[in-house]
């Protein structure tokens, strides 16, 4: 009983990284489409509440076609470090984006503080629930 439990609890952490990615993928997917559409929320004007154009859009989308991958494509251990290397994507790209709100000029529109948030939630969140995910996938191992 006390191995099925703790295989349960295992399966959890993995669980929780594939439906983290699946979440962040469906919303950066999202997000990279509706920035294409003039709305409010997301895109080139200047009182959205995430500022893009058409290449942060194609980012969202592609980064978003990642986190599915990782999601629904990988499991266990891979899985697992697919989520902390998203983490570590996104930290990178929230770096970059505070020296350079343009990112180097790749930018036409310069994003804004509802993007620097959103950028290091997702690394944060994905680094943690990544972490988390591989301690339980290697406690599997050894148990």
């Amino acid at each position: 009983m006390r191995n099925e439990t703790a295989r349960s609890d295992m399966r959890g952490d993995s669980d929780l990284a594939k439906w983290w990615m699946a979440i962040a993928g469906i919303a950066l997917l999202g997000a990279g489409l509706l920035g294409f559409i003039d709305n409010p929320i997301v895109g080139r004007s200047t009182n959205a509440l995430f500022a893009t154009d058409n290449i942060h859009n194609i980012v969202h989308i592609l980064t978003g076609a990642i986190a599915l991958y990782i999601a629904f494509g990988l499991n266990g251990d891979a899985r697992a470090n697919g989520t902390i290397g998203f983490g570590v994507l996104y930290a990178v790209v929230f770096l970059a984006l505070l020296v350079s709100p343009t990112l180097f000029g790749l930018f036409t529109v310069p994003v804004n503080a509802g993007d620097h948030v959103l950028h290091a939630a997702l690394a944060v969140v994905s680094l943690a629930v990544g972490y988390m995910a591989r301690d339980r996938e290697t406690g599997r191992a050894t148990a």
